[in-house]
């Protein structure tokens, strides 16, 4: 018999381009993400995706007002706010649905 967790994390690799003027800065950190099933994320609504699956970051440093680096819920506000950083989030999150679900060759 298959048994389903519903309640599972994964951890999965982020890539994300930044661009600051002229130059462009490529960087890579990890996510862990919670597996939503279809009707809770749609049943959501209005919320964001990243609110509903994202459950932590690691390998990402981004300052706080007073310099000193975010932790915790306010480093996931942090990466969630940043257009760069929420889309390359919400791209692996999609990613790592549809890779682990495909059949290995």
């Amino acid at each position: 018999m298959f048994k389903l967790n519903r309640n599972r994390t994964y951890r999965y690799p982020v890539t994300v381009v930044v661009h600051e003027g002229e130059k462009e800065h490529k960087g890579q950190f990890h996510a862990t993400f919670r597996a939503a099933g279809s009707d809770e994320l749609r049943d959501r609504g209005e919320e964001r995706l990243l609110d509903v699956v994202l459950v932590g970051v690691e390998g990402i440093e981004i300052d706080g007002e007073d310099g000193a680096p975010l932790a915790g819920a306010d480093l996931l506000e942090a990466v969630k706010a940043d257009p760069a950083v929420s889309a390359a989030l919400i791209a692996a999150y999609h990613d790592s649905i549809v890779k682990k679900n495909r059949p290995k060759t």
